[in-house]
């Protein structure tokens, strides 16, 4: 019985060493890459069905925002990509099919608003002709935190 079992053992292993096999490797701390950080905030007097702001960092300074204001009949997604002196933001403003407590899926979603922009870190628009844009960069700001120390 003992010797039925380490042949067929055995000739399993034979059959799987045409198999690539993973290779550990010991790495220095210092070839390996530092990976960003994600936190997720909830943002308070946006929307009484919550405001939750996902946030990038890299190197600990803010990177990119995805904010998702929840409303009874709609949701906004915000973008916001940090550079040196200005923000991308990014806004799509979506309808439900039916109500907040219907939504499953990205389907039961249409978008009924999208627009580009430039902020200041003050939240000061600096593109022409954007008309209807939504506002909340100062609640971001007082929420969410730039640097990660």
């Amino acid at each position: 019985m003992l010797i039925s079992l380490v042949l067929a053992l055995t000739s399993c292993n034979l059959k799987d060493s045409n198999e690539p096999k993973s290779v550990k490797t010991i790495t220095k701390e210092n070839d390996v890459i530092k990976k960003d950080t994600i936190i997720t905030y909830n943002i308070d007097g946006i929307s009484s069905e919550g405001t939750e702001a996902k946030v990038i960092y890299k190197k600990q300074k803010i990177y990119e925002s995805e904010i998702n204001v929840y409303g009874e009949t709609g949701q906004v997604k915000l973008t916001y990509k940090f550079f040196s002196t200005d923000i991308e933001v990014t806004e799509n403003s979506y309808k439900y099919k039916e109500d907040l407590k219907s939504v499953n899926s990205k389907d039961d979603l249409i978008l009924s608003n999208s627009v580009k922009y430039y902020i200041d870190y003050s939240g000061k628009v600096l593109s022409k002709n954007i008309k209807k844009h939504i506002d909340i960069f100062k609640e971001f700001k007082v929420s969410v935190p730039f640097e990660l120390k």
